[in-house]
């Protein structure tokens, strides 16, 4: 009768030979976890030397996977080839697989891609993610510590590590921004700014003035403004907000099908002097963009923020982002009244949580938010 196969995961007995002076070679017989056995050697300058090296070799083998693509010799770079195509292949937002991928290559790759997880601890990942925040700011350090959590949540569940590094770290936390930074737009300030504009040619010939004043109305994302088409604009006085611009690499701007969120996805009715604005537009509109390009094609939003940023550059309302305008139009329809639930259905907040604790300082078709925003009317065009 045959011997009997070693049980999976484990070896036989652990021979030594002297092969050179001071160099010693341990060797034994190891069964995969394909059920296959394999030779395993190390070696070590004594013979103590070299079964220890064996003997840690084959403790991390027991953690390799069935499939043998994770163990704990494996570097991260490839664990996170493996994560990526995970996400990929997932239902994930197209603009969330975009920005993690492109989080990887442009932060994480060189920091620790070739690093094997065995080398990494809580203080080297927290070191990394510190250097982050400094270099590239807080933005970049919390999605480094999202995309890392999750590549090297793979490996855990790989059995390649025992426990996730990342969920040790402490949440990361910003820099104090400058006023500038923190520029915030009130009812006034709106005033000044509508005007600062108008006067401004660049600012006309951008088309930022119809921009600001329908930001300011609709309290919507940059991305969801640009991909309204005129399809989505209801002459009785409703909106349909049902995607936003997005650029994907080598393909270049698209309007991805759904928002930020489910609760993105929302009828309005805006104030009527907003709706006057898309009228006008619309009886002078070439193609089917509310907001088109100079060409007549999607707009970028970053190039918008871009045009944005250098027509209020130097002035009180510089640093200024548009999402600005989301922190007017929630204080306003606070202030006139509307529940917590209204407004943030008005905005397209899937928590009314985020609503509260961050915008006031769900799908609201009714009248209410317009009336609100009632006050917010820019007053005549610069083009009438």
């Amino acid at each position: 009768m045959g011997r009997p196969p070693l049980p999976i995961g484990t070896y036989g007995k652990i021979k030594v030979y002297q092969v050179g002076a001071r160099r010693f070679r341990a060797r034994t017989r190891y069964r995969d976890y394909d059920g296959v056995t394999r030779p395993v050697e190390r070696v070590g300058t004594s013979a103590t030397g070299a079964t220890n090296n064996l003997r840690a070799a084959l403790r991390d083998r027991g953690r390799e996977t069935a499939d043998g693509e994770i163990t704990a010799d494996t570097r991260v770079a490839a664990v996170a080839e493996l994560w990526l195509r995970d996400l990929d292949e997932s239902s994930r937002a197209l603009r969330t697989k975009i920005t993690y991928r492109e989080n990887w290559e442009r932060h994480l790759r060189a920091a620790v891609g070739q690093l094997r997880l065995r080398d990494l601890r809580v203080s080297s990942v927290d070191r990394v993610i510190r250097e982050l925040r400094e270099r590239s700011g807080n933005g970049t350090a919390i999605h480094s510590k999202v995309v890392l959590s999750g590549i090297l949540g793979l490996a855990v569940r790989h059995d390649a590590l025992d426990a996730n590094p990342v969920r040790e770290l402490t949440p990361v936390r910003g820099r104090r921004r400058s006023k500038k930074e923190a520029a915030t737009l009130t009812e006034d300030s709106l005033i000044g700014l509508r005007a600062h504009l108008r006067a401004s040619p660049a600012a006309v010939r951008h088309d930022l003035v119809d921009i600001v004043d329908v930001l300011s109305g609709l309290g919507c994302r940059i991305g969801e403004l640009l991909a309204l088409d005129w399809t989505k604009v209801d002459a009785a006085g409703s909106l349909s907000i049902e995607g936003t611009v997005i650029r994907v690499p080598a393909q270049g701007l698209i309007v991805q099908a759904h928002t930020k969120s489910a609760a993105g996805m929302r009828t309005i009715t805006p104030p009527a002097w907003l709706m006057e604005i898309l009228v006008r537009r619309y009886a002078a509109a070439h193609g089917e963009w509310v907001f088109p390009s100079t060409r007549g094609t999607l707009r970028d939003p970053e190039n918008t923020r871009t045009r944005l940023r250098e027509a209020i550059a130097g002035t009180e309302w510089e640093g200024l982002h548009p999402h600005a305008f989301r922190h007017l139009v929630a204080t306003r329809l606070d202030a006139a009244g509307l529940s917590a639930r209204e407004i943030a259905d008005y905005l397209g907040h899937e928590r009314i949580s985020m609503t509260q604790d961050v915008y006031m300082s769900r799908k609201a078709n009714g009248a209410n938010a317009a009336a609100a925003l009632a006050i917010l009317d820019p007053g005549p065009s610069v083009t009438e």
